[in-house]
């Protein structure tokens, strides 16, 4: 997979605007030991546009930018000519305070802008993966033992696991913002992507979807689109075949009996807001979720949420006992064999409990979402 996405790490975005309340303002103090010229650049999803330029006389240490701002979030860039850059994420209305030391351009500190700080996060973490990674590639080249190369593969194997486990983490915890967009999209090198395989095409279309609800008309949303379709063509695993085959069902479709031995499909749930949750009342904590649930669902339903929940309790009879001493009011179905749960399977699941949140037109918006991090989402994507 080839992705377009304009954002590495020696492109660090800035941000600038005023005039109206909306725009954005960013104060630049700067460490430069020499007159320099600082660059202010917008990145767009395959693209960058130069916005506006400012001199750095000898001694000078504060610069501003003001630029107006629309409804979408926006990546820009400030630096030198020579590649000294920060990414920023800039919001409408934001203020940020921006400190830059020309000397050590990731020492950088940001104030103001939430998104801002979580492409610091993102970046500093990949800056230090790609540093490990730019010596072991170094070591290869300079190696003429084969055994030494193949030490050295297996290391680099590793730090890419690595750091691709961390930026998951990231995406999961933050499935609204742009920054995982970002992080979905850095590389090592022109040909080298953190993210490249298909088995990233749930967490790519759960990072496009959450973009699609909130900005359907973005570049950005339209480029991942298009790099989805790309990746669905090269798709051999078995597992999302029925994810390619029904272009109305972007994630895994399932089919599973309720108590009453009625099969409930869940994309009948399309055109709702669904939470698809892994759970066991043999497990304190899954009990304990659920009666915080109980009020999240009275809360929501009238607004279109559902819950389409599955059972793993080892026994029918321990899932019956359950349901029927607690009255769940939302859907809970069970397979025959959790043990050889084929939800489990396509939905990756791991340990119990977890869960998905599924947006209207059924892509993933969100994972293990619990109380008020989960009443926080429904109400961003509910209320937009």
């Amino acid at each position: 997979m080839r992705f377009r996405f304009c954002i590495s790490i020696l492109l660090v975005a800035i941000i600038a605007g005023c005039g109206s309340k909306d725009d954005v303002m960013v104060d630049v103090n700067i460490n430069s030991p020499d007159k320099n010229v600082l660059y202010l650049n917008r990145i767009d999803f395959n693209q960058i546009f130069k916005v506006d330029s400012v001199k750095i006389s000898k001694g000078e240490n504060h610069k501003r930018f003001r630029i107006k701002q629309g409804d979408e979030p926006e990546f820009y860039s400030i630096g030198t000519k020579d590649g000294k850059a920060v990414t920023i994420l800039a919001s409408k209305g934001e203020r940020i305070k921006l400190t830059l030391d020309l000397n050590n351009i990731l020492s950088y500190q940001v104030e103001g802008s939430e998104g801002s700080s979580k492409v610091k996060e993102v970046v500093l973490a990949f800056a230090k993966s790609k540093a490990k990674v730019d010596v072991l590639s170094n070591r290869y080249l300079s190696s003429d033992s084969p055994e030494e190369r193949e030490a050295l593969n297996k290391e680099f194997d590793a730090e890419r696991k690595r750091i691709k486990d961390e930026l998951t983490k990231f995406i999961w915890d933050n499935p609204m913002s742009k920054a995982s967009i970002m992080a979905l999209y850095l590389k090592y090198n022109d040909n080298i992507y953190v993210f490249d395989s298909s088995d990233d095409l749930l967490l790519i279309k759960m990072v496009a979807s959450a973009w699609k609800a909130l900005y359907p008309k973005s570049n950005y949303t339209k480029g991942m689109l298009e790099d989805i379709k790309s990746i669905e063509k090269k798709i051999t695993n078995a597992k999302f075949q029925q994810m390619i085959q029904n272009a109305e069902m972007p994630i895994p479709d399932l089919s599973i009996s309720d108590r009453h031995g009625k099969k409930i499909t869940l994309s009948s749930l399309k055109g709702k807001v669904v939470l698809l949750d892994f759970f066991t009342s043999e497990n304190t904590v899954s009990l304990l979720d659920n009666r915080e649930l109980m009020e999240i669902y009275k809360k929501y339903k009238s607004k279109g949420f559902e819950v389409y929940q599955i059972s793993y309790d080892s026994t029918k009879e321990a899932w019956l006992n359950y349901l029927n001493s607690s009255n769940i009011p939302w859907i809970s179905v069970r397979e025959e064999d959790p043990k050889k749960s084929q939800a489990a399977i396509f939905y990756n699941v791991k340990q119990i409990p977890a869960n998905y949140l599924i947006g209207k037109d059924f892509n993933i918006i969100g994972k293990n979402l619990y109380g008020k991090e989960l009443q926080k989402v429904l109400n961003e994507y509910l209320n937009h």
